[in-house]
């Protein structure tokens, strides 16, 4: 089946960090644990998050916890969850992907990082997840194409949606190492809602056009495996890890007779995906 490429060519609209998960190791001194408990079950009763001030910054505080975090404290900029074990870092960090784009990774981790501070002395931020993506215009693939991947995951799912075929998984999310997908991304829009992101793409952005999405995910492990701890160590190595993820982990070839796909050409349009230019920024 032949690939379809749009008029204008192959051109990206935007790449960078779609999501940035942090954990943050910190003393919690034991009146604010005391307030949040408190503000837990009040909200308990009520049934709505419960106003709670660090510095001039408001949170609500929720009556449920975030994942092994007891409490959790919601803003318009993400959520953050709190946890008394020793165990276990102190803060469990989510900030929103429209925040991430608005003000760009590292001020969003910053952000955070000055809301817990001042009530707990030094936070050690560590990345426990980052999403690295660049969306692309002049290009779009179809569910034959899977045929086409090479990839180290053995793993790989076909998505469809009313029988039209919506975008591909390599790997398992779960594995805390590397996974991909790649779908068209105005379908997805159409869902979630995320108006912004015509914004981000700007006047390159041609509504008659699909746009389709490459993202990669790295968790903790995989990050570890590359050395990266911080948020601005893994920032700083966006470009490594898009060039490994994109040149070793997962590729898109052209067939030829061989049986053997890894000696299979690079298709073209992968070795421009290859060259996305990932600059963490802030949009507004």
């Amino acid at each position: 089946m032949e690939r379809q490429l749009g008029s204008g060519g192959l051109r990206e609209l935007a790449s960078g960090v779609d999501a940035l998960y942090l954990s943050g190791r910190a003393s919690v001194p034991m009146w604010l644990l005391t307030t949040l408990e408190e503000a837990r079950r009040q909200a308990e009763k009520t049934g709505r998050d419960e106003p709670l001030w660090l510095g001039h910054t408001e949170f609500g505080v929720a009556d449920r916890g975030f994942g092994l975090c007891r409490y959790t404290l919601h803003h318009e900029n993400g959520q953050v969850g709190v946890t008394r074990s020793d165990r276990l870092p102190a803060f469990r960090i989510q900030p929103r992907a429209q925040f991430l784009h608005g003000v760009g990774a590292l001020n969003g981790a910053e952000w955070f990082r000055d809301q817990l501070e001042p009530a707990c002395g030094a936070v050690d931020l560590t990345v426990s997840r980052v999403d690295l993506f660049a969306d692309w215009q002049g290009w779009s693939l179809c569910g034959d194409d899977r045929h086409r991947f090479v990839c180290r995951a053995k793993s790989r799912v076909t998505y469809e949606e009313k029988e039209s075929f919506t975008g591909f998984l390599f790997g398992r999310r779960g594995m805390q190492t590397v996974s991909a997908r790649s779908y068209d991304k105005t379908l997805e829009l159409k869902h979630s809602k995320a108006g912004y992101w015509e914004d981000i793409w700007g006047s390159a952005y041609d509504r008659s056009e699909p746009v389709t999405r490459v993202e990669f995910e790295l968790g903790r492990q995989g990050l570890t495996e590359f050395g990266l701890r911080g948020p601005d160590d893994v920032v700083a190595a966006a470009g490594g890890l898009w060039s490994y993820c994109t040149g070793e982990w997962l590729s898109l070839r052209d067939p030829t007779e061989d049986d053997t796909r890894a000696r299979w050409p690079e298709a073209a349009e992968w070795a421009e995906i290859r060259r996305a230019r990932l600059a963490d920024e802030g949009h507004g």
